[in-house]
C-alpha cells in the first residue's frame, strides 16, 4: 500500500467540537472520491494531517481525487519510517535520495511535530551534510529539487512533491444552498465559491430552449459538480420557462423584460429553496452593469420580497477574473460553447428600474404564472447529467442538418455585427424578434433554415416559428 500525507488548513484552527465534526466530514468526502474511481483506502488523522493509505497502483489516481476535496490545503505521496534517533533518518534520506539528487542543487525542508532530541534545523543540516556529496550542492534560496521531511512523534515521511488542494471547509460543514446556474462563465464559478465555503449546493436553471439549453447546462453542472462536488451528489431542478416569452411580449415593457425575468426566477427559485430546506440563494452576479440587471438599482428591485438570503459571491470580481477562475475550475470550456439566450433582452434595457416600477409590470403577468413554472419543475441527480445529455441529443436529430436544401430560406438570427463580418451566401439578417413575422411574409410553405452562434437562437425559433 502506498500512504497520501493531506494536510488542512483553516479546519486545524477551529474550536475542538467544531474541528473533529470538519475532520470527519473531510474524512468522509475524501474516502466518498476514492470509492468514486474503485479506490478501496484506509484514512487515519493526526495533528492536522490525513494519512490515506492506497493500493500502489492507485496513488496517480487518489492524488487526482483528493486534490479537489474541499478543505484540503495540500497533499503529497510519502514513504513512512520508523526511527529511533536523528542517525536513522539521515540514513534513510540518503538510500532515498541519493540518486536523486545527483548533478542538482537541492535544499532540505524539515517539519517536526513531537517531543525530540533534536530540532527541524538538526535534520536539514544532518540530511543536507549527508546528500551533500552526491549532488551539485546545496541551495536554501533557488535549489534544483526540494526534499521534504516531516518527523511525526517516532516516524519520518519522506517527500518530494506538494500538490495543493482547492482549500476552504469541507463540504457539508455549512449548510445547503440552491445556484442558479445558466451555464455561463459566472453563475457556475459562484457555485464553487459556495461550495469552496463548506456548502452543499444543489443548481436551479430556467430553460427557454428545450432542449439546446438543457444540455449545455447539463453539460456545464457535470463539469463543475463531477470534479468538485466531491462527497455530495447535487439535485438539478430544470424549470420550462419558455411561457414566460410569449408573456412578457404580450403584457410586459420590453426595457424592462430582463429585470423582470430575473425577479420571477427568484421567486421560482426561492419557493425551490425552500422546499429542499436550503437556506440561501446563490447567483452569479457582478456589479459594473455588465447587463442591465446587474447594476446597483436592479439588484435592489430584483430581490425585493425575497425572503431568503441571496449570496453573490462574484459581486465584486471583474469578468476577467471570473473567466480565470473557470479556467481554473474547469468549467470555462464548456460555458465557452453555451450560448445564454438573449431573447427577453431589449436592445435599450433599463438600468434604474425602481421596486415600484417592477412590482407595476408584475401585476400585468398572469398571476398564475410562478405556480405554473413550479409545477414544470423536473429534477435529477447530477451523476445522471451525461445519461440524459445522450438521451437529449438523440431529440435533436429531426431538427439538425448537414446540408442546406435546395430553394431554402435561410435566416441568420446573429447580431448585425456578426452577420455583416460573415454570413452563409443569401442568407436573411432577422432578429428573433421578428422571426414569426418574417415567415408570415415570406410565407408558410417554404423551407426554412435557421442558424445562430451556437444554436439556441435557432432551436427556439424553430420551435416557435
Amino acid at each position: 500500500m502506498a500512504l497520501i500525507l493531506v494536510r488542512y488548513g483553516e479546519v486545524a484552527i477551529k474550536g475542538p467540537g467544531t474541528r473533529s465534526m470538519m475532520e470527519g466530514l473531510l474524512m468522509h468526502n475524501v474516502l466518498s472520491g476514492l470509492r468514486s474511481i474503485g479506490v478501496d483506502a484506509r484514512i487515519a488523522r493526526s495533528q492536522g494531517r490525513l494519512f490515506v493509505e492506497v493500493p500502489d497502483d492507485k496513488v496517480k489516481g487518489g492524488i487526482n481525487v483528493i486534490s479537489r476535496v474541499f478543505g484540503v490545503k495540500s497533499l503529497s505521496p510519502v514513504k513512512a519510517y520508523v526511527f529511533k534517533d536523528i542517525n536513522d533518518i539521515v540514513g534513510v534520506a540518503v538510500n532515498e535520495w541519493r540518486d536523486l539528487v545527483r548533478g542538482r542543487r537541492f535544499a532540505v525542508r524539515v517539519h517536526r511535530v513531537g517531543s525530540h532530541n533534536f530540532t527541524s534545523l538538526d535534520v536539514a543540516k544532518a540530511v543536507g551534510a549527508a546528500l551533500k556529496p552526491f549532488s551539485a550542492g546545496v541551495d536554501l534560496e533557488r535549489p534544483d529539487i526540494e526534499l521534504f521531511i516531516e518527523v511525526r512523534n517516532d516516524k519520518a515521511y519522506l517527500f518530494t512533491e506538494v500538490i495543493n488542494g482547492p482549500g476552504g471547509l469541507p463540504l457539508g460543514s455549512e449548510g445547503r444552498l440552491l445556484a442558479l446556474i445558466s451555464g455561463g462563465f459566472d453563475s457556475p464559478v459562484a457555485a464553487w465559491f459556495m461550495m469552496k465555503r463548506g456548502s452543499y449546493v444543489d443548481a436551479l436553471f430556467c430553460s427557454l430552449a428545450y432542449p439546446i439549453d438543457v444540455i449545455n447546462f447539463l453539460r456545464v453542472s457535470h463539469e463543475l459538480f463531477n470534479r468538485w462536488s466531491i462527497g455530495y451528489d447535487p439535485r438539478l431542478f430544470i424549470v420550462d420557462c419558455s411561457s414566460l416569452i410569449n408573456e412578457f411580449r404580450a403584457k410586459a415593457n420590453p426595457r424592462m423584460w430582463s429585470v423582470l425575468f430575473k425577479r420571477i426566477l427568484y421567486e421560482v427559485a426561492s419557493r425551490v429553496a425552500k422546499s429542499i430546506g436550503a437556506l440561501g440563494l446563490v447567483t452569479g452576479e457582478s456589479l459594473g452593469g455588465q447587463v442591465s440587471s446587474q447594476t446597483l438599482h436592479n439588484l435592489m428591485a430584483i430581490e425585493y420580497g425575497i425572503d431568503l438570503p441571496i449570496y453573490r459571491p462574484l459581486i465584486g470580481l471583474d469578468k476577467d477574473d471570473i473567466v480565470d477562475y473557470a479556467k481554473k475550475i474547469g468549467t470555462y470550456g464548456e460555458s465557452m460553447r453555451t450560448e445564454e439566450f438573449c431573447a427577453l433582452f431589449s436592445e435599450r434595457p433599463r438600468t434604474k428600474v425602481s421596486i415600484d416600477e417592477l412590482n407595476n409590470e408584475l401585476r400585468k403577468l398572469d398571476q398564475g404564472l410562478i405556480n405554473n413554472l413550479l409545477n414544470s419543475v423536473v429534477t435529477l441527480r447530477a451523476s445522471s447529467a451525461v445519461k440524459v445529455i445522450d438521451e437529449l441529443m438523440l431529440g435533436t436529430g429531426d431538427l439538425e442538418i448537414d446540408h442546406v436544401p435546395d430553394n431554402a430560406v435561410i435566416i441568420d438570427l446573429r447580431s448585425r455585427d456578426e452577420y455583416e463580418t460573415w454570413h452563409y451566401p443569401g442568407a436573411l439578417n432577422v432578429n428573433i424578434d421578428k422571426l414569426v413575422n418574417t415567415v408570415e411574409s415570406l410565407g408558410r410553405n417554404k423551407t426554412y433554415v435557421l442558424y445562430c452562434s451556437r444554436g439556441l437562437s435557432s432551436r427556439w425559433g424553430c420551435a416557435r416559428a
